[in-house]
């Protein structure tokens, strides 16, 4: 059952961000979660992580996300889960399609209702930061 609800959070995560929901998307993660994206300082709580991640949804539509979980590992109250992705983001003032395909590692938290929380969230991408 945890499993479940752990590709739960995931298929929610890949829902807010095509809708560009902000808030159903932030919601997701711990009070003192942890972001790690590339190429850039971590983030530590949510509203560090939205303050980063706000400018990507103000001025991009996330067009197209799938998660691939590979395996996702209950130890108690926490779990982690690991897998690639594949996202494209248009400008919302128009302009060029951009494509990102990478790899995730996540640790996740146990809440007291049951659900389960990003706490850790590491990604990269498969091509150089460059070309990205």
């Amino acid at each position: 059952a945890d499993v479940a609800k752990v590709y739960d959070l995931w298929n929610e995560y890949v829902a807010a961000a095509i809708d560009g929901d902000m808030e159903s998307w932030i919601a997701l993660w711990s009070d003192d979660g942890i972001q790690m994206p590339p190429d850039a300082p971590r983030r530590v709580g949510k509203a560090e992580i939205q303050r980063g991640m706000q400018p990507r949804f103000d001025l991009f539509d996330t067009t197209k996300m799938i998660i691939h979980t590979e395996e996702v590992r209950i130890l108690g109250d926490r779990a982690y889960s690991h897998g690639t992705y594949e996202f494209e983001t248009a400008p919302k003032e128009g302009g060029e399609t951009k494509s990102y395909t990478g790899k995730c590692l996540d640790i996740l938290e146990k809440q007291v209702d049951g659900s389960w929380k990003i706490a850790i969230h590491c990604h990269n991408y498969d091509t150089p930061s460059e070309q990205v």
